[in-house]
């Protein structure tokens, strides 16, 4: 028989074209075999149209039946028919080798049904159609409601993780409020909240206090720690932050007056002789002095040094250690001393004189070593008055006057900063050994209002200032913040100026002492009180 197609070939298949009449058998059973297909492909349809409306009416009534109960139930006859055996092709046929040539072109061939959509669509059906089944619970759950299931793509996190970061932000939170508040978490604020606040001793005593017949002066109140300490013209008292009384020791000084250190305070008679130490355990130790006292200071290591008048100079200072046992003396002949400062080893002293010339008032401040006799530094400021000296490290010594501020470098090379005060008045000042730091405050107009609130370094340089309109009586420091206490009220402002809070206070204020960064207490007429800001 000649050939009437042509042939093409690739690396792949080959494609014949014949007669039609040579290949009539082979399309028969072709189109047998597509038809076949078609058959089972509808049957298979209809098989899930009928799932998916059995399931809808299942899932309207809250039922989940196995997958069997619903294969049961499908008609007989939705079933896909037996496929019927191909019928072989005689060895001896003639047209058996242009049956195998076009078998692979026949099965190359796309198959579709009668709407013409490939069999790449049975795939995704069967795919939508396993999802589904994937969604229905395994058993059916009791009393006819399902149970639901987080879906597969969120992860739970266990009950246990969760715990254990709640507990560490929790443990975080604790340690950075207990750090930035580190002073309220001190032993003794403890001991004494489960001493007088949890069991509630009696004879505990409330704030506000009250002091009615005792005379309290502003410089005789300040605080060891956290705890009060005030000398009245009656006695010494020391109190702890609940308001109970720790100590209280009588006296008999016409004019006491109160210098504290970290571990105890010194009062002393000034113009008579005697005085009294007193360390924190409230232990009282009396003595008199060689003359009248003049001044006095108390340093944390339990030395202290007493300044008196002395026949033949206009002053003398006598320093003494732990043991209460003289280890240095100085006469001076031309200054009469007003205020003495112990550096924190008790190893010097800074001591500010007063002397006049021509009618002008001459200040001189001393810079003494207890190892030698003469005066290491001799520091002269004209025209002023110095009103209290005190060390703010063991270099620098802050002395503060009535015109101006000054910061000594008590060195051999020495050096004096002079800050002026530029014709305003001093109305208060605070200078903190803790920090470093001097504080004062500065009014520019005749009636004490209007302050300059002026803070200095250890160098004697301005770092921070601020202005309030309002007459400032007395102020106190405490790290970066300072209260100001005004006729009747108590406020509370950083450094820079920031303004925190203020409290209303119920008669005349005096003294303020901060023993928190946010807590004060206040000396006023009477009574005192304990102010949380």
């Amino acid at each position: 028989m000649d050939e009437k197609g042509r042939r093409f070939a690739d690396d792949k298949k080959i494609i014949k074209f014949k007669d039609p009449d040579q290949n009539t058998e082979v399309e028969e059973n072709a189109k047998h075999e597509q038809d076949k297909r078609l058959k089972d492909k509808n049957a298979k349809k209809l098989k899930r149209l009928l799932k998916k409306q059995k399931r809808k009416e299942l899932r309207a009534r809250k039922k989940f039946p196995d997958e069997g109960e619903i294969e049961e139930e499908l008609p007989a006859q939705d079933a896909p028919k037996e496929e019927p055996e191909e019928q072989e092709v005689p060895e001896d046929h003639p047209e058996e080798e242009s049956a195998e040539d076009e078998k692979p072109a026949i099965e190359n061939e796309p198959i579709h049904d009668v709407e013409g959509v490939p069999d790449d669509e049975d795939e995704e059906e069967e795919e939508e159609e396993k999802e589904e089944e994937e969604e229905l619970p395994d058993e059916r759950p009791a009393f006819g409601h399902a149970k639901k299931k987080a879906p597969s793509g969120k992860k739970k996190l266990p009950v246990k993780r969760i715990v254990v970061v709640s507990i560490i932000v929790v443990i975080l939170f604790a340690v950075v409020f207990a750090v930035f508040n580190s002073d309220k978490f001190s032993f003794h604020n403890i001991s004494n909240f489960f001493k007088y606040g949890v069991f509630n001793q009696q004879g505990e005593e409330n704030f506000p206090l009250d002091i009615k017949g005792e005379r309290v002066n502003a410089g005789n109140f300040d605080v060891i720690g956290q705890d009060i300490c005030y000398a009245s013209d009656t006695k010494t008292k020391l109190l702890n932050n609940y308001g109970r009384s720790l100590f209280s020791e009588q006296h008999a000084f016409i004019n006491p007056v109160l210098t504290v250190s970290k571990n105890g305070a010194l009062v002393y008679n000034l113009g008579g002789t005697g005085y009294q130490l007193i360390n924190k355990e409230g232990k009282t130790f009396g003595f008199e002095a060689k003359d009248n006292l003049l001044t006095a200071d108390y340093a944390d290591n339990g030395y202290y040094a007493l300044v008196t008048q002395s026949s033949g100079y206009l002053s003398k200072l006598y320093v003494y250690n732990e043991k209460d046992e003289q280890i240095f003396a100085y006469s001076f002949a031309d200054y009469y001393v007003t205020s003495v400062s112990l550096n924190s080893s008790g190893s010097k002293a800074v001591v500010a004189g007063l002397s006049a010339l021509n009618g002008s008032e001459i200040s001189a401040l001393y810079v003494l070593d207890f190892t030698q006799e003469k005066p290491l530094l001799i520091q002269e400021i004209n025209n002023d008055i110095v009103y209290q000296v005190k060390y703010l490290n063991d270099k620098y010594a802050c002395a503060v006057g009535r015109s101006a501020s000054y910061v000594l470098n008590t060195g051999k090379d020495g050096g004096l900063q002079t800050n002026s005060y530029e014709g305003r008045s001093l109305t208060a000042f605070d200078i903190n050994d803790d920090t470093n730091t001097y504080t004062v405050s500065l009014s520019s107009s005749g009636d004490g209002r209007n302050c300059d609130i002026l803070s200095y370094t250890a160098s004697g340089e301005q770092s921070k200032s601020f202005s309030v309109d309002k007459k400032i009586i007395n102020l106190s420091t405490y790290k970066g913040r300072v209260a100001l206490l005004t006729g009747d009220s108590v406020m509370l402002y950083s450094k820079d100026g920031k303004a925190y809070s203020e409290k209303e206070l119920n008669s005349d204020p005096h003294s303020v002492v901060m023993y928190t960064a946010s807590d004060v207490y206040v000396l006023c007429t009477g009574y005192i009180d304990a102010v949380s800001l």
